[in-house]
């Protein structure tokens, strides 16, 4: 049975690096938003969010890499 990261790791790099970037692109948006509103516990939240993607992405990338080995 495959896991919920199976089906992400399963995606192209391409479309995968297009996801990872549009979605970092529009919470770091919603971020800023946030920090001018003054709401330091969404930006505190959004920040991690980042984070999550960022780390979701590259361990993605390192399994299409060394699955091509």
């Amino acid at each position: 049975m495959e896991g919920p990261l199976e089906k992400i790791y399963s995606l192209p790099a391409v479309l995968l690096m297009v996801i990872g970037i549009s979605l970092s692109a529009f919470l770091f948006y919603s971020m800023m938003r946030s920090a001018e509103n003054g709401n330091v516990v969404m930006v505190i939240l959004l920040a991690v969010a980042i984070s999550i993607v960022a780390f979701v992405v590259t361990q993605a990338m390192k399994f299409h890499r060394y699955k091509d080995l």
